[in-house]
């Protein structure tokens, strides 16, 4: 069930299908300065918004996306935090095929929303990255935050981009 809800959301994620949410944003972020961005990608789930690094932090990258709860889950209330957030690990997985999970799943608040969340390290080429990536359900639709950067520079890009994200605002 896991691999057909990231099938089906990397899909309409990329697919260019007309948005089945507003246009207005759903969001409202203010990046740290070493982000720039973001790029808007609407899709007929939802919208996924992208932020990349720029110098010291060039490595560092932050996906924030929004999409409905699959028909199918939504009954399943208990359990639509884990479902978000195997979806994305098993999105994430799928660009970084040497990924290697933490063990533990955590629970994390951005704002006014409850995440769960998992660490996360890689090897890109000769870097080691290291991300969180974190899921939760807020009014019918996932809400998911990516988070990414080069091992060396992430002690000090996370603790600021968890301050910035203390501050974001759903719009929906």
């Amino acid at each position: 069930m896991r691999r057909v809800l990231s099938f089906a959301l990397l899909s309409g994620l990329l697919s260019g299908a007309p948005p089945a949410v507003p246009a207005r944003e759903l969001i409202e972020f203010s990046a740290p300065p070493f982000l720039t961005g973001p790029s808007v990608s609407r899709s007929a789930f939802g919208v996924t918004y992208v932020y990349t690094g720029r110098p010291p932090f060039a490595t560092s990258e932050l996906q924030l996306t929004v999409v409905d709860v699959p028909t199918e889950l939504r009954d399943d209330g208990a359990r639509l935090p884990g479902h978000c957030l195997g979806a994305f690990v098993d999105a994430l997985r799928s660009r970084e095929p040497a990924l290697m999970l933490g063990a533990e799943v955590r629970e994390s608040t951005l704002g006014t929303l409850s995440l769960v969340e998992r660490r996360w390290l890689s090897q890109r080429g000769p870097r080691t990255m290291t991300g969180v990536t974190a899921c939760a359900v807020h009014r019918g639709r996932f809400v998911s935050a990516n988070f990414a950067d080069d091992l060396r520079t992430a002690v000090h890009s996370l603790p600021v981009l968890r301050a910035a994200l203390g501050r974001l605002v759903l719009n929906f």
